[in-house]
């Protein structure tokens, strides 16, 4: 069974992350992009939480993204570039980490 695996935006990233095939992470960011192995890994979107309303309507805060998420597609290596920090106020943080990817 595939995993959600939530990577907070105060905890440390590490250098390597070893996932499974179906495997979601989903890292607390403003943004990301894969810079090798784009056959292994697939950027899902760049998202803003939101809360469903009373009336049906999602609601969500004015602001940056809050949230990448990636998706392990098929065994093997890629390395991703990870966005953190408010891209409109300061100099967001970027971080590189290697993606292992395997059964």
């Amino acid at each position: 069974m595939a995993r959600l695996v939530e990577i907070q935006a105060c905890q440390t990233l590490p250098p390597v992350l070893h996932v499974r095939v179906g495997d979601v992470l989903m890292f607390g960011a403003s943004g990301g992009h894969i810079l090798e192995g784009e056959t292994t890994v697939e950027l899902l979107g760049v998202l803003s939480t939101g809360v469903l309303s009373d009336d049906g309507q999602p609601l969500s805060p004015v602001g940056p993204p809050t949230n990448t998420l990636f998706r392990a597609v098929q065994i093997g290596q890629a390395r991703i570039e990870v966005i953190r920090g408010d891209p409109w106020q300061a100099t967001p943080q970027r971080h590189e980490i290697a993606i292992v990817v395997t059964v």
